[in-house]
Formats: structure tokens, sequence, C-alpha cells
């Protein structure tokens, strides 16, 4: 599998100087900050019933035989031209995102574990079942995106198809067995890619009526959120990091991983002070990793699915080279997170005004200060670690 996971070329590729960018960078957040204060006197963004998803539970069949094919064929089948590798780190991890934030949480009515769970009918025995809603939380879906982004960044051979293969089954067996003993509410609170679909889900305009919404629902209780978002977003700032020479080694990738996804669990709730800016890392956390794995979307999921029918017998002779103009692909990153970081500016000082209206607007706008300055350094090293490495 050819790894595109960074921007396609490097600094030198960029439409605009890299100190040019890092300034915009800056002005950007620094701006969404002043206009807010001005123009954004008390809170205007309320939480409102989302609208019902499309139907996909005709998907929920097709979707399962197709993951059972794609683990079986993974373990059992040709390594050479096996669609695996793509289907895990590319259509799954990278393209559940988009999908996400156009139509909502979409994983969830289509979850193969879920729909396996069903059919094999396990109800919950010994332990009681979670309940639904808040109470549960998020720590372990956190847990399970760690294992998850430790398998892709530091363990040798992970595009290997029976690697992968493995992988998918133990992360299935694990999640039925855990399913079968606290309930199928197992899923919301620990199956990583169903809570990374619900969050992206937030920023969706055909889910949520009133635009933004979606990011101040209520979310799970307790800090499960932020460690999710702090392995969500530390994990792809650590894929960009970790070009360097140095970082060679299971150990080593092992230990910078987890100490950076500590590391921004620990800022973020410390420069957050007495407000509550979970929903406010939503759209940074989107918009840097649709940034940082953009060209590897574009080239590498039409190649998996080529692979998948070549698999079946269809198209033996096709290939696929197509290859996005470097120039543009910097220019959509840049985009992308100027947009990403000006929402969670805009989001985080609504939150701000709604956690106590009756503060003045100056202590307001004090409290927020040091999260605008952890925002500046997020979009400097988004912006920096995209374009050289």
């Amino acid at each position: 599998m050819t790894v595109l996971a960074h921007g396609v070329g490097t600094s030198t590729d960029l439409p605009l100087p890299l100190d040019l960018v890092l300034q915009a960078g800056a002005a950007t957040v620094v701006l969404s900050f002043l206009i807010s204060a001005f123009w954004w006197r008390k809170p205007r963004l309320h939480p409102t019933p989302p609208r019902d998803l499309p139907n996909l539970r005709w998907l929920r069949l097709p979707m399962l035989a197709l993951a059972l094919y794609l683990t079986g064929n993974a373990i059992i089948g040709t390594r050479t031209g096996n669609p695996a590798a793509h289907a895990l780190f590319v259509w799954l991890w990278v393209g559940l995102i988009p999908i996400s934030v156009v139509l909502g949480p979409v994983w969830r009515p289509i979850n193969p574990l879920r729909t396996l769970f069903d059919l094999l009918r396990l109800p919950p025995r010994g332990l009681r079942p979670l309940p639904p809603g808040r109470g549960a939380g998020t720590w372990p879906a956190a847990a399970f995106l760690l294992l998850f982004v430790w398998f892709e960044l530091a363990v040798p051979h992970h595009g290997d198809p029976v690697a992968v293969g493995l992988f998918l089954l133990s992360y299935a067996v694990t999640h039925l067995a855990m399913a079968a003993v606290r309930g199928d509410e197992w899923f919301a609170r620990a199956d990583c890619f169903e809570v990374y679909s619900e969050l992206a889900g937030r920023l969706s305009p055909l889910h949520w009526r009133t635009p933004l919404s979606g990011l101040v629902a209520p979310l799970p209780a307790g800090a499960g959120p932020a460690a999710f978002l702090a392995v969500w977003w530390g994990s792809t700032v650590f894929d960009s990091a970790a070009t360097a020479p140095w970082w060679t080694g299971m150990p080593l990738r092992t230990a910078g991983l987890v100490a950076l996804c500590a590391l921004v669990l620990l800022a973020v709730r410390w420069t957050s002070g007495r407000l509550d800016v979970t929903a406010s890392l939503i759209p940074i956390a989107v918009a840097y990793t649709l940034a940082h794995y953009l060209s590897l979307l574009l080239v590498e999921a039409p190649r998996g699915a080529l692979l998948l029918v070549q698999q079946w017998g269809l198209a033996t002779g096709a290939t696929w080279t197509v290859a996005p103009a470097p120039e543009l692909i910097a220019g959509i990153q840049i985009a992308l997170i100027l947009i990403g970081h000006a929402i969670g500016v805009v989001v985080a000082h609504d939150r701000a005004l709604a956690a106590d209206p009756s503060r003045p607007p100056l202590a307001v706008l004090a409290d927020e200060l040091p999260l605008v300055l952890f925002m500046i350094t997020c979009t400097w090293a988004g912006l920096f670690l995209l374009f050289v490495h």
C-alpha cells in the first residue's frame, strides 16, 4: 500500500511562502476572537432537535457482508493487491469523516458489529447493562482509539493484509464479548469508529437544523470526550511529526504517541480553565484530519475500490494513477485548517458566554485568552507540520 498520509509535496509546493501562511493562521484565530468579542455579545448557539438520518437500515447486511469478506480475505486471501489496508486506513479512518460531516452520525445504523450482535441475539449477562445517554462516558472509546492509532502508527508492517485482518478480528471479538456483558449500548460508548462518526456528525448541516447547533448539544459526561479528541487530534499530529528520522522503532514511536496524546489532553484541560471547550475541538480535529489525509483519501480511496473489484475478477487491467495538483491540495489544506480553527474559536466564545451570562464581557474575554493562545499554537503547529516534513 502506498502511504500518502501527508500532503502531496512539501512546503516548496505551497502557493504562498510558509511564513506568510503561518502569519495568516495566527491572524485568522485572532480576528475570529475579536469579531466574536465585539459582535457576539450573548449566546446564540442553542441545542436543537436533530433531523432523523436517512433510512440506512437497508445497508446493514451489505455492510456486514463486506466487513466479513474483507476480514476473511485479509487473513486467508492473497497478500498481493489485497484491499484490506485501504478499507481500514482510508475508507473507514479517513472516509468516515466527510460522510459524517455531510450526513450526520451514519456509522451507528450501519455498524457491522451492531448488525452481527443483533443477528447473534446476544443478551446481556452478568453485569448490569450500561445506562443509555450521558452516564456511561466514552473513556472506553478513547482507549480503543488509542489502540487503533497505535496499530496504525507504531506497529511495523501494519499494512500487511494478515495484520489488518487479525486486528479487525480481535477488535470485533472484543466488542461483541463486551456487548454480550453490557448490552448494545456498549458500542455507543466504546466503539471508537461509532464515537468518531458521532462527533464528526455534529458538524452536519443536514442532520442539525441550525448550523453549529450540534456542537452545543450535550456530550457524554466526564472527560471521556476530551480524551477521545486528544487521541484523535494528537495522533494525527504525531503522524505528521513522526516522519523525522529519529522516530524509529516501535517502543520509541509508542512512547511518543502516548506522550503527545496525553500532552494534548493536559494542555486542553489546563488552558480551558473554568470553560468546557471540548466541543470547540471537534471542528479543529475534523479539519486537521481532513487536511492531513486529503491526498490519501483522493488517491488511495479509489485505488482501494479498484483492488476490491479486481479481487472479483472485474476490471483486471485497470489502474488508478490520478494525482491532484500539489498547489490545489496545499490550498485546500490551508483553508480547512483555518476554517476549522475559526469555527472552534466561535464555539468556544459562545460556550463561555453561556456558562455565566452574568459575567462582564471583559471577564469572559479574559477567561478565553489562554484558549486563544493555545489555538494559535495549534494552528501554527498544524500548518507547519503539514508542509515541513
